[in-house]
């Protein structure tokens, strides 16, 4: 087994600015210390459209083989938008077409893992019909992604309906745990949840990890150091339930070329503290 310091560390696509090529991203996320990027698809045009353009697939495995740096998971967040709960069906059948498209996209580009925001709806219209078509279209996209050799995973999210590892690992045993659990460690500080516990409830099933700076409340836009993550603690969890995946810098540049300069303190930030584990 190889400690954490061993596992690949990567960077948040967001980080970077999205202008960039994909050469130039995986350049960068190099020059700053880090061994792969996340690929993220939100509902923004450009990104969301990369799902849809026969291009992308020749785009980011050229860049891949012509920077070494490979892209090992994408976080398909397009789903707080499209949730896949959602009682009005044609935002629903979006949903389900955007896990399969990213399935698609992730299969010839080497992505191993996708997770998907876990929202069944939003506010006031969350309802137990909502949170029961969630479980059925995670199963739809489950069936969809197991046979193509790709993991779905559901990230831990700033609500309480999918915000803890055993929420997360209720599904996942529901579907017998064909699904996996994405940790932001963040998100779970944030939220005042034990993360050593949540850590522990999803030992054997966690298929990637956030690593990010929050503080209580305050879910992101808080740089390295300056939140109250214990990242000690969180790193000692991980390596307690035998982690031996990736592990993501998550980080949002608002295509801001100066924050850039935050991607290497971040980066050595982060390989200090895993040093030692």
């Amino acid at each position: 087994m190889k400690n954490l310091r061993e596992l690949p560390l990567g960077i948040y696509e967001k980080a970077v600015c999205n202008r960039l090529s994909w050469q130039e991203k995986l350049t960068l996320a190099k020059q700053s210390g880090f061994d792969c990027l996340e690929m993220s698809v939100d509902a923004t045009p450009q990104r969301m459209n990369r799902l849809y353009d026969t291009q992308t697939v020749h785009q980011v495995c050229g860049a891949i083989e012509t920077t070494g740096v490979p892209i090992r998971t994408m976080a398909l967040t397009a789903l707080r938008q499209y949730p896949l709960g959602s009682e009005d069906d044609s935002v629903r059948d979006k949903a389900l077409e955007l896990v399969r498209k990213a399935v698609d996209l992730a299969v010839p580009c080497g992505i191993g893992v996708i997770h998907l925001a876990g929202y069944d709806e939003h506010g006031d219209r969350c309802n137990a019909r909502t949170a029961q078509r969630f479980r059925d279209g995670i199963r739809a996209g489950v069936e969809y992604a197991a046979p193509r050799g790709i993991t779905l995973a559901i990230e831990t999210m700033d609500t309480p309906f999918m915000g803890s590892c055993r929420n997360i690992m209720a599904l996942c045993r529901e579907l017998d745990d064909a699904l996996q659990c994405y940790v932001d460690v963040g998100n779970l500080t944030a939220s005042g949840l034990d993360v050593q516990a949540e850590l522990s409830a999803a030992a054997g099933s966690i298929a990637g990890v956030h690593l990010k700076d929050t503080r209580p409340g305050v879910y992101r836009d808080i740089l390295f150091g300056d939140g109250t993550v214990d990242f000690d603690a969180c790193l000692q969890a991980l390596k307690n339930v035998g982690y031996q995946g990736t592990m993501i810098a998550e980080m949002w540049s608002y295509d801001d070329p100066a924050f850039h300069s935050n991607l290497k303190k971040a980066g050595a930030f982060l390989r200090e503290k895993l040093a030692k584990y």
